[in-house]
């Protein structure tokens, strides 16, 4: 597993989260981006994490705490670092700050077709609670996860 650090996101940090956002193979606008990006500068509304390596912006999570209930609403890594922990170590950053919020489990949703995601999901306890038909923009449908707090992280090395 690839070791990278994890801190909290900085106003500086919105050009390269704008640059990995558009690399994403589902970008989301650059407006709600910025909007997602000034809530998490605001404490506990939205937290967003963020994973370096070398001072290289390699992925972010926003965790999003306003409701009855955490949620993971974003999840985004460069495709060159993917499959290497580094989504892992951001949902696990994400999780430890809901615990510690108080929140008991944290949901979120994900493309049915997304695999990959669906495999750390899984990987890390989140079960299916339900779906939401034809979610996104291209009609395809989320899968809605949730798993209880605190994570059990399995180590990958």
């Amino acid at each position: 597993m690839l070791n990278v650090d994890i801190r909290f996101c900085e106003a500086s940090d919105l050009p390269e989260l704008l640059e990995l956002n558009a690399l994403s193979p589902y970008p989301w606008s650059e407006s709600v981006i910025r909007a997602d990006f000034s809530e998490a500068l605001r404490p506990l509304s939205y937290l967003g994490a963020f994973s370096f390596l070398d001072d290289r912006l390699l992925g972010y999570a926003v965790l999003g705490t306003e409701a009855k209930e955490a949620l993971l609403m974003n999840l985004n890594v460069q495709s060159d670092f993917r499959r290497r922990g580094v989504g892992l170590q951001l949902v696990a950053a994400v999780a430890e700050c809901a615990t510690a919020l108080g929140f008991s489990n944290l949901a979120l949703r994900v493309r049915e077709s997304n695999m990959p995601a669906l495999a750390l999901y899984c990987l890390l306890g989140f079960r299916r609670t339900g779906t939401a038909l034809h979610y996104y923009s291209n009609g395809e449908s989320a899968l809605l996860l949730s798993a209880e707090l605190p994570l059990e992280i399995p180590s990958l090395e």
